[in-house]
């Protein structure tokens, strides 16, 4: 009965493990599926627009920013930032000026 057990359990782990590798492939969004999720959140049209990857609190995110038209170090515009987690693609953080 032990053995039995054991290998319910050790199969249990298995695919456990595996469906945790299968759920993102692995692999981390695009920076362009990041700027992609993140556009979906803004209103006004982008003069620029810039992806980064960095990591925040542990958690590898892209973080994209907006800036709108216009935008230069006396006239600051219409500024949005978000951090997209790099392996799910949700939305974790966001700031808009």
């Amino acid at each position: 009965m032990h053995r039995s057990a054991c290998a319910l359990v050790l199969s249990l782990m298995f695919a456990l493990l595996a469906a945790c590798a299968s759920q993102n492939g692995g692999q981390e969004i695009s920076e362009e599926r990041a700027i992609e999720i993140a556009r979906q959140q803004i209103d006004f049209e982008p003069g620029k627009v810039e992806a980064v990857k960095e990591t925040d609190q542990g958690r590898p995110v892209w973080r994209v920013t907006f800036y709108g038209k216009g935008v230069d170090a006396t006239h600051p515009g219409q500024v949005s930032f978000f951090l997209v987690d790099r392996e799910t693609g949700e939305i974790v953080s966001l700031g808009m000026s």
